[in-house]
């Protein structure tokens, strides 16, 4: 049965990462609610990450590294984010290098603790933490996507009430 689960949640963390590259690539349409949701969400995860990981010195370098690189390239993706009017709908672009980096560092640090869950095995079964075994980096690795995307859509956010002036 954990098989099932895992094989579950691997197709749907697979699927999303598959959406996040190709958005990376595409227009999509600027719509406020779902950016708001996921400034949320992303805020949330975060925040849940950040207070299990721990309150080593170590980790809390982790962490506030992770947020300061993670809104730097929210700053610097929004920054290279490309507006278009389409009809009535305001469409952006955006970096496909900076959002391909978070990507990559997301893919690269989820595939690392699955290769870590199926190596190490606690009492005969998985184990499972948010820092990877004892591994004090290993949420400040998470946060630079969580804090990127809560930049980056909250700059889309301001910067897409700009273009939408400005395009009109």
């Amino acid at each position: 049965m954990q098989q099932i689960i895992i094989l579950v949640l691997v197709c749907l963390v697979g699927y999303r990462v598959v959406k996040r590259v190709r958005s990376n690539f595409s227009w999509s349409q600027l719509q406020t609610r779902r950016l708001m949701f996921r400034i949320g969400l992303f805020s949330a995860i975060g925040i849940l990450f950040m207070s299990q990981s721990g309150f080593s010195t170590i980790s809390v370098v982790s962490d506030v590294l992770g947020i300061l690189v993670g809104a730097a390239l929210g700053v610097a993706g929004a920054a290279l984010t490309a507006f278009e009017r389409r009809g009535t709908g305001l469409y952006f672009k955006a970096n496909a290098w900076i959002g391909s980096v978070v990507t990559a560092l997301f893919v690269g640090r989820l595939a690392y603790r699955g290769y870590e869950m199926a190596t190490m095995s606690h009492e005969g079964g998985w184990s499972y933490s948010f820092n990877a075994g004892g591994s004090e980096w290993a949420s400040g690795l998470l946060l630079i996507m969580f804090a990127y995307y809560v930049v980056y859509y909250t700059l889309l956010l301001k910067q897409g009430k700009q273009a939408a002036v400005r395009l009109n």
